[in-house]
């Protein structure tokens, strides 16, 4: 492994060789991560500050180093990638105070995703001040080199509210509630050497027939440590949010008369196999919802919808990867693409790829993925 700084240009600048150790962790909703340690030398305290850049030969992510600690005579350097770094910039489409929340809707949830960072990072009418949103000179939150790549167009049209407040977090709740993967590439052929793209992986598991299948398992001595749980304690198949909060003026309707829903879809869950569930949504205030009855029901329907995908159905096969196994990362399977892990039972479960670990210490170099079991 050979980890490089760069320029603010986004240009290779010094090889950081004599590292004492390095993890580098790549991650499906792009909140990747480093870890640097390395001898306490001038050359090593000029050539890595905080804020640095940092970059590896085999991956296309970039990172910025966030902190420094000095302890057992190293330098030890911790950072983010530079999608996670946009908490840094802010949602926000209002200069009323009292506005809260930013609405898109006709889209897929890749198309918000990457909407975001293009109208909170990098142009368009709020930045531009055509649309004014409270903040002086919105044109300086705009962030050079940054560009849009591509976006996944799965799914249906949504209608979302996003909370004003950290660019990266409020993309994180979506991303994760629609399983979609985030990334922020380094690419120095192109305009903008940094290109955001939200994307899901391929299906490689055996209900389909486009792409090879990738199982692991022991018998293909690609997988150790087996782990099987199966578990319904926390299963919900229907949700009902309601918002006693929302208290309306005198004299005003009140638009609460129809609760959030969301379930299964399926006619097998009756009678103890309906597990329902009361959701409060008590934060939704009037300003969200602005008089409309419409609003209020789609804001507790994607509350519900939430809930839904947190509380499932548990049935995972986990495991270690073998390394070496004859499936290779990078030319068999990616971060995001869905695999199947075989049990000791015969238990075959879908897992999605969702973390890439590479480190090199004075033991050698490793690299093996992480998987999170899917429905």
């Amino acid at each position: 492994m050979e980890p490089y700084t760069l320029s603010r240009e986004y240009l290779k600048k010094d090889v950081i060789d004599g590292f004492n150790s390095i993890i580098w962790t790549e991650r499906y909703y792009g909140d990747s991560e480093v870890e640097l340690t390395v001898p306490i030398t001038a050359d090593m305290i000029n050539r890595l500050p905080v804020g640095t850049f940092l970059g590896l030969e085999e991956s296309n992510e970039l990172m910025i180093l966030e902190t420094a600690n000095i302890e057992n005579n190293k330098l030890k350097l911790s950072g983010i990638s530079v999608l996670s770094w946009l908490n840094n910039r802010f949602v926000r489409t209002s200069a009323s105070h009292s506005d809260r929340y930013w609405y898109l809707e006709g889209e897929s949830a890749g198309w918000i995703l990457w909407a975001t960072v293009y109208y909170m990072c990098i142009g368009g009418n709020y930045l531009n001040g055509t649309t004014p949103t409270g903040i002086p000179s919105p044109s300086q939150l705009i962030i050079p080199g940054l560009g849009l790549y591509d976006y996944d167009k799965s799914g249906g049209s949504l209608k979302v509210g996003i909370p004003y407040g950290p660019v990266y977090d409020a993309m994180l709740e979506i991303a994760k509630t629609y399983e979609i993967g985030m990334q922020i590439i380094l690419d120095i052929s192109a305009s903008n050497p940094l290109q955001f793209r939200s994307y899901k992986g391929l299906d490689r598991t055996s209900t389909q027939i486009e792409n090879p299948v990738i199982r692991f398992s022991r018998e293909m001595d690609s997988l150790t440590d087996i782990k099987e749980v199966q578990s319904l304690a926390n299963l919900k198949t229907h949700i009902y949010a309601f918002a006693p909060g929302l208290n309306p003026a005198e004299g005003e309707p009140d638009l609460r008369t129809t609760p959030g829903i969301s379930a299964l879809a399926g006619d097998e869950y009756v009678g103890f196999d309906l597990r329902a569930k009361l959701l409060f949504a008590e934060d939704i205030t009037t300003d969200q919802v602005g008089g409309s009855a419409a609003v209020l029901l789609d804001i507790l329907n994607n509350r519900a919808f939430t809930e839904l995908t947190n509380d499932k159905f548990i049935r995972t096969v986990d495991g270690e990867i073998v390394p070496d196994s004859q499936f290779q990362y990078g030319v068999h399977y990616n971060l995001g693409d869905i695999i199947e892990v075989e049990g000791d039972t015969g238990t075959i479960q879908p897992s999605r790829i969702t973390e890439y670990i590479r480190s090199h210490d004075n033991s050698g170099e490793k690299a093996y993925p992480t998987v999170t079991a899917i429905e």
